[in-house]
């Protein structure tokens, strides 16, 4: 593991405790960057960003951290109260020509950050700032009061979260405090990845007539949504929620695809489906609390299309600049 990059020598003092705990959790949870990229909405370099002191984490980057170092909300959420309010006393009313940031970490920055909170500039001169303790403490106890009643279940953390088998979880306000544009009910019918719902987890697994079916569910946004694998043009992914409400999408071209979402109180009242273009349907049980691993890729004999007019997977028209390309397809974007 190479040696970690100092802090900035101006860093205000709220931020460089934040960042600091960033680093052990990090360490706690045993994730090099590469590891967090994969495990949450955020790219490599945003990390690298973040850990270094270049650019104050985004809410939702500090609860999936520490949601992935089974870490205290409470705690976290007040330092994260503290440095947001130093980084932006701290903040230049300018910024010179010299801290701009490259192109490339531009458009990193607007593709890591979820919708509706963008992501604070990087490089900015830092300025040590005093402390008025009064105002310290009160913040912190806001954010303590705050964080233990609504951030519990956007940690997983505890049998509160999870229900008791008949689909009757809380619906407390965990998430609300997560960086998300929907929760529970606002996200029925909606595409999750635009929903910044990012700390997606497979709930049921199963193979239908060859194409994996899984229920994916969030806990930040309290919903759930079928993904299939393995499919062809014109399979549809189906989710099903206990009280009859239901959605699907079906694949464009290749192998996968993802339906909207229901909302769901937690994954044991929804489950996924598959209805194939053959007539051949099934579902996978209903969801359960344990994350279960992600269907594995397609072979490449499933993703190269051939040039067969009588095979319906053949798709001639397909190009990567194709503007009908449907963006599931790419694993870097399966939800």
């Amino acid at each position: 593991m190479t040696e970690r990059k100092p802090l900035p020598d101006g860093l205000a003092s709220d931020v460089r405790h934040l960042v600091l705990e960033l680093r052990v959790l990090k360490d706690r949870a045993g994730l090099s960057l590469a590891a967090l990229a994969q495990r949450t909405p955020y790219s490599k370099s945003s990390w690298e960003r973040y850990l270094n002191g270049k650019a104050l984490p985004p809410q939702h980057a500090v609860t999936s951290l520490g949601k992935l170092a089974d870490a205290d909300p409470a705690r976290l959420m007040a330092l994260w109260d503290l440095a947001n309010t130093a980084w932006h006393e701290a903040e230049a009313p300018s910024e010179a020509p010299g801290d701009a940031r490259s192109a490339d970490e531009e458009e990193d920055a607007v593709s890591a950050a979820p919708p509706g909170e963008p992501e604070p500039p990087a490089g900015r001169p830092f300025a040590d700032r005093r402390l008025v303790w009064s105002a310290a403490a009160v913040a912190l106890a806001a954010a303590l009061a705050v964080s233990v009643a609504a951030l519990s279940g956007a940690f997983g953390g505890g049998s509160g979260e999870h229900d008791d088998g008949n689909g009757t979880a809380g619906t407390d306000t965990s998430t609300r405090q997560v960086d998300v544009s929907c929760f529970a009910e606002s996200c029925e019918g909606k595409d999750p990845r635009d929903a910044g719902c990012g700390d997606v987890w497979t709930a049921a697994l199963q193979r239908i007539d060859g194409v994996y079916v899984e229920l994916r569910y969030s806990d930040a946004c309290k919903a759930a949504w079928s993904r299939i694998s393995w499919g062809h043009p014109g399979d549809a992914a189906r989710v099903v929620a206990r009280d009859g409400r239901t959605h699907q999408k079906k694949v464009s071209y290749d192998t996968d695809t993802f339906s909207p979402m229901v909302a769901a109180p937690s994954p044991t009242v929804a489950q996924a489906c598959i209805v194939r273009t053959s007539g051949v349907r099934g579902c996978t049980d209903w969801g359960g609390t344990h994350h279960l691993n992600e269907a594995p890729e397609p072979p490449a004999s499933l993703l190269t299309p051939t040039s067969t007019p009588a095979d319906p997977t053949a798709d001639p028209n397909h190009s990567p600049a194709d503007p009908t390309a449907d963006p599931n397809h790419s694993p870097a974007n399966r939800s």
